[in-house]
């Protein structure tokens, strides 16, 4: 079946999973409080709702849009291998500087390269205390009747491993 109708990031990443085990983001965890340890779950669950929704909405679109194709099983099968990648070690990450959390994604993303896993780690995420407390009540996808004025995004740390990549694919769907 040919996907050429797909956005060319969605199409590249369709073919990546066709391989790769899973794709998603790391998130890095660098507050632990008592309040932390209940909100960090329903904040992860929340930027993947909301890469979920991302994903699927451009399959809305082009189900909206009647000149393009419309069958969804393409997005199902990208997200059914979604699996964000959480690194969750108080000792290591507790009150981190975004040196420190590069400095050990980088050597991280090494690793999984050299065990022939993905080799598209080229961002990770961090939840900090001030993430965390701007996200604790945000709304679901599709709840906010103002998306395009805020997005989880805004209020979360992006670092990535270098900046010479262009490469749109990589930077949108950390895959």
């Amino acid at each position: 079946m040919s996907l050429s109708w797909l956005p060319w990031p969605t199409r590249r990443l369709h073919t990546a999973v066709q391989s790769e085990t899973t794709w998603g983001y790391v998130i890095y965890r660098t507050t632990y409080t008592p309040e932390s340890d209940t909100a960090f779950p329903r904040v992860v669950d929340l930027l993947d709702s909301y890469i979920k929704h991302g994903l699927y909405s451009e399959c809305t679109s082009s189900q909206n849009n009647t000149s393009r194709h419309t069958d969804p099983t393409p997005y199902h099968e990208i997200w059914a291998r979604h699996n964000s990648v959480i690194m969750n070690d108080r000792a290591k990450f507790n009150g981190a500087s975004a040196d420190t959390i590069q400095t050990h994604f980088k050597s991280w993303s090494r690793v999984q390269e050299k065990q022939g896993n993905s080799t598209a780690y080229r961002m990770c995420m961090v939840i900090d205390e001030r993430s965390l407390q701007g996200l604790l009540n945000f709304p679901p996808p599709g709840e906010d009747s103002d998306e395009k004025q805020i997005h989880p995004i805004q209020y979360v740390t992006v670092i990535e491993t270098s900046s010479d990549s262009d490469d749109e694919y990589d930077s949108f769907m950390g895959g």
